[in-house]
């Protein structure tokens, strides 16, 4: 192992050591230790800035400047300046485990099972491969989160005789969206969820609402959603197929386990849904492992996990870190009661203007590069719900939907890039061909939240 390998290893362990630590504040309550894992966390802040992309590097030192002169213009102690570089370390910790899960499902032949159930089905019945890869990324996407996308991608080619690449990969971003809105092992749904200090169950379903509308305008936007140099794929089967390792039923039965697990917990513990459900993205999988002796395989891909993790997530993790510094910042300052007044302003009290306003604030500085998480840290920070008459529910699930629309036309975001790859295009002609579909959505979830927001919310 070279040198610079040596440092990417190093820093993937120091991730998950972090994460560990803050485990052991939320849970054992350990004094200072919020200042180890804050400090873990600045120094993964350093290391990911030389190998951040150049315009998400410029926009860190900007939020990190202004971070520090609101620090020091309000006179804030150095103790709630350190610990700010761990604000943040909640998402972290989800980022961080959740994959963990999509690893034992791989590892232990989950996967397989259900790609050999879709060819099965297939044999059988034709069915449509778009809608299918669409409705498998709404579905176990909501756990796999971004990688599910290159996931049902390569199943789709080994599943099904033909499809169009491109709108598949359109298609299956549309359905990471969908995940957006209501999947608690997001981490959009969880910083929201702590900001407003809210359980999954307060905004879960009303998620699952915009997420039914949204599924509705997908199928309204399909035929647009042919491209006309689209290349028809072919199947990459191998002649001598794998022998399942696991049934369609155990998965099932993995899933289903995870996910009453997850809300269950929520309802008898005092945990929120992000602690809970990182902690279960650490402990569920190694439950199974240990049940059906395959803890060695299942520790060499771990390992193989932790130690990439930085290389992986570099990006993310100094947006997240600088999130969390700036939105103590915002915090500790008059410049989040400014901003809510501003926002308050221009809605004049009607609903219907602040949804319109929140949605065009977060959707324009995504696609100038502005990282969602970045954006919506600031706004949830100073955007205090009973300065506008409503629900911090409402507040949530309007953060929610703004968040995931700004993920749809940022050119930086990971579902962008990953679908411009699958498509073999650039990120622009990715968001010019969903920028009707996109505006759409805003325009009509803009509206079922006003109705939702007047009537039961």
């Amino acid at each position: 192992m070279n040198h610079q390998a040596c440092i990417r290893t190093t820093l993937g362990a120091a991730a998950f050591v972090a994460v560990f630590c803050y485990f052991l504040e939320v849970l054992l309550h350990v004094p200072y230790i919020e200042y180890a894992y804050s400090f873990i966390a600045g120094v993964l802040l350093v290391a990911s800035l030389p190998v951040m992309p150049a315009l998400n590097r410029r926009i860190v030192y900007v939020l990190l400047a202004v971070g520090i002169a609101l620090f020091w213009i309000y006179g804030v102690s150095w103790h709630i300046v350190w610990t700010s570089f761990g604000e943040n370390l909640s998402l972290l910790a989800l980022f961080l485990t959740v994959p963990l899960i999509g690893t034992y499902m791989s590892e232990a032949g989950h996967l397989h099972a259900f790609q050999q159930y879709l060819e099965r089905r297939n044999e059988k019945k034709a069915v449509p491969p778009h809608q299918l890869g669409y409705g498998v990324t709404a579905s176990i996407g909501a756990i796999l989160n971004l990688g599910s996308m290159p996931l049902v991608y390569g199943i789709a080619k080994e599943s099904f005789p033909s499809f169009e690449q491109k709108r598949m990969a359109l298609t299956v971003l549309r359905g990471f969206g969908s995940c957006m809105l209501w999947s608690p092992y997001f981490v959009n749904m969880a910083l929201i969820l702590s900001i407003y200090d809210l359980s999954w169950s307060e905004v879960g379903p009303y998620g699952i609402i915009m997420a039914a509308v949204l599924t509705t305008l997908v199928i309204v936007f399909f035929r647009a959603s042919a491209f006309a140099d689209d290349t028809w794929t072919s199947p990459e089967k191998n002649k001598e197929a794998r022998p399942p390792m696991t049934s369609m039923r155990t998965f099932l039965l993995f899933l289903g386990i995870l996910l009453g697990a997850s809300f269950l917990l929520e309802m008898l513990l005092p945990y929120n849904m992000l602690t809970i459900v990182s902690i279960l993205a650490l402990l569920y999988p190694w439950t199974w492992a240990l049940a059906l002796k395959q803890a060695t395989s299942f520790a060499q891909s771990t390992w193989k996990h932790v130690s990439g993790s930085f290389e992986r997530l570099y990006n993310e993790i100094g947006i997240f870190v600088t999130a969390g510094f700036f939105s103590v910042a915002l915090r500790s300052s008059d410049a989040g009661a400014w901003l809510s007044e501003a926002v308050s302003f221009l809605s004049q009290g009607y609903m219907i203007l602040l949804i319109a306003w929140v949605v065009a604030i977060v959707m324009g500085l995504s696609t100038l590069g502005i990282h969602p998480v970045i954006i919506v840290t600031g706004l949830g920070g100073a955007l205090s719900p009973e300065v506008f008459g409503v629900e911090a529910s409402f507040m949530a699930v309007l953060l929610l939907m703004s968040w995931m629309l700004g993920v749809q036309v940022s050119p930086f975001t990971g579902a962008i890039l990953m679908s411009s790859h699958l498509m073999g295009t650039t990120t622009i002609q990715v968001i010019r061909k969903n920028a009707a579909f996109i505006l759409s959505a805003a325009v009509v979830l803009s509206l079922v939240l006003f109705i939702l927001g007047e009537t039961i919310m």
